[in-house]
């Protein structure tokens, strides 16, 4: 299963080049740049023409529209999308699960306090997931900003959720613009990827490349 990945397009899908060709296309989160209905209607229209057979998404903190407005928007999900929010899906015998929850990051959408609340959030992820799409990296991983410089903002309770998971082999995120990128780890449960799949870069502009990734 060929897997296209991508997050934080803000807005700017039809500034994109053309996607790599796959299986399943997924996206991370942050579709929109303010989270009106009307952008994530104009994202859609752009997401569900694309060719990929199967495509999942998942909220992020600039989409408010499905946070304040979710019968709405959820409605506005084309026929052959798939919107996670704290659910899963089985495509061709591989599981996914999304979320669109990060740690408190001003007053955007899906925060919640670190600690507690979030660790409720993560107990909800099944121990079988294959595929983890989330809006927000784990702590340590692909998750430092440039401002403070160097400091690592992801969720506690994400990366200690992760050490607890079986069968994960591919974890999909954004969020964090400036440290996009891919991480392998052979060492803990098994081979698992982690993708930043952010495509715009820190100052907004649509500069990072989708990511195509074999799953075995």
């Amino acid at each position: 299963m060929r897997l296209v990945l991508l997050s934080d397009t803000h807005g700017l899908h039809d500034a994109l080049p053309s996607l790599p060709d796959g299986d399943v296309l997924v996206h991370a989160g942050d579709v929109t740049r303010r989270g009106s209905l009307a952008e994530v209607r104009s994202f859609f229209d752009w997401f569900a023409g694309l060719s990929h057979r199967h495509k999942v998404v998942v909220a992020g903190n600039h989409d408010f529209a499905f946070q304040d407005r979710s019968a709405e928007a959820e409605a506005l999900v084309p026929a052959g999308v798939t919107y996670l929010k704290d659910s899963g899906t089985i495509i061709e015998g591989v599981r996914f699960w999304g979320s669109p929850w990060q740690p408190w990051f001003h007053d955007w959408a899906f925060n919640l306090p670190r600690g507690e609340a979030l660790a409720r959030v993560w107990a909800g992820v099944p121990d079988d997931v294959h595929v983890l799409v989330t809006h927000g990296p784990p702590h340590g991983i692909l998750d430092r900003v440039v401002v403070p410089p160097g400091q690592h903002v992801g969720c506690e309770m994400l990366r200690e959720r992760l050490a607890a998971l079986p069968a994960l082999r591919l974890h999909v995120f954004g969020h964090i613009h400036e440290d996009y990128g891919i991480v392998e780890d052979g060492e803990a449960n098994g081979r698992r990827t982690f993708v930043n799949a952010c495509i715009c870069d820190v100052r907004y502009r649509p500069v990072n490349r989708p990511l195509a990734m074999d799953l075995e």
